[in-house]
């Protein structure tokens, strides 16, 4: 019989996925006042959230006491770890631009529009879910549960495919041509972070924080272009 612990990641896996990687957000927006139907998607990601957090509070403090205990391993596991991270987008990008020029696509993808039209409009709370929400839902969903339980079945290579095309999925508006180039860059980034959290024995602080950074520098990144 199932526990409920594991019920309560089956509930969470089902939900992250049916709401994001299929869109059911914007199935349910219709069906909600006028005064929610703009910000569901934020509250959705707030009950995430809350939900992932308690669900793996035990795992997640039992990580934070191994990192005070070795904090200058951390520093420098989050620092190459970041590196790692750019490399692998610098790769991933310049292999998204070549398929761009060579099917003749022109322009950046709607995930990316959407981002920088609706900072635009409210700055700070995009840059509270880009940079915090956001990370710790996918890192909780895509590596704390998907990975971690893939590789008790698959070989590990093959598990980090998996989760990182899962990643690159939900980073997609559309069955364009254009947006399947374009996912190829997230592609890169869902990758890095799933190696990262392999290379340090799946604790989940390291991409997390990564991911935490390197959103945090795009947003800055563009708010400095929009002046």
């Amino acid at each position: 019989m199932m526990s409920n612990k594991y019920k309560g990641i089956l509930i969470f896996s089902i939900l992250y996925t049916v709401l994001f990687e299929f869109d059911g957000d914007k199935l349910l927006a219709p069906l909600m006042p006028s005064a929610i139907e703009n910000y569901l998607q934020y509250l959705i990601y707030v009950v995430l959230a809350l939900y992932g957090s308690i669900l793996f509070k035990d795992r997640l403090i039992q990580q934070w006491n191994e990192i005070r205990k070795t904090k200058r391993k951390f520093f420098f596991g989050v620092l190459t770890g970041w590196l790692f991270l750019f490399l692998m987008t610098v790769v991933f990008e310049f292999v998204s631009e070549m398929l761009k020029q060579f099917f003749g696509l022109v322009g950046q993808g709607l995930n990316q529009s959407n981002i920088q039209s609706a900072f635009q409009e409210q700055p700070l709370l995009i840059a509270v879910f880009a940079c915090v929400i956001g990370p710790l839902v996918e890192e909780l969903f895509f590596r704390q549960t998907l990975l971690r339980y893939l590789r008790k079945s698959l070989p590990t290579w093959l598990s980090i495919f998996i989760v990182g095309f899962a990643f690159s999925l939900i980073h997609m508006h559309s069955l364009d041509l254009s947006e399947w180039v374009g996912a190829v860059g997230y592609l890169g980034t869902g990758l890095a972070f799933s190696i990262i959290y392999v290379k340090e024995k799946e604790n989940i602080y390291y991409p997390l924080l990564i991911h935490m950074l390197s959103n945090s520098l795009s947003l800055i990144i563009l708010a400095i272009s929009s002046m």
